[in-house]
């Protein structure tokens, strides 16, 4: 064996060493790449649920709000028209109460 074969094998062992860390580096970045992905998938659907949750529930809140909107307006219609019938009242018996003065 002269000193070219033994140079070339060298070469070889080191060709092939170097391979294999250069696959088992690449192997190593693809799991740790699918992994972030996995996470980042599953941090998606819980962020995805969350919104579907806080839109529903935003949903009944607005709906709550249109109801109580409705019964406060109901409310301050019957208080107007009973303070009316009050006022109404309190003429009444004043005219009344006028006439029999007078009487």
């Amino acid at each position: 064996m002269d000193w070219f074969t033994g140079i070339s094998i060298v070469a070889i062992a080191a060709g092939v060493t170097i391979s294999l860390v250069v696959l088992v580096a690449v192997g190593s970045i693809r799991r740790s790449l699918n992994e972030a992905s996995a996470r980042q998938s599953q941090q998606i659907r819980k962020l995805t649920e969350t919104v579907a949750t806080l839109s529903a529930q935003h949903q009944a809140a607005q709906t709550r709000i249109q109801q109580l909107t409705d019964a406060n307006r109901k409310m301050s219609d019957e208080l107007t028209a009973l303070g009316e019938r009050l006022s109404d009242a309190d003429t009444v018996q004043r005219v009344a109460g006028t006439a029999r003065l007078l009487h």
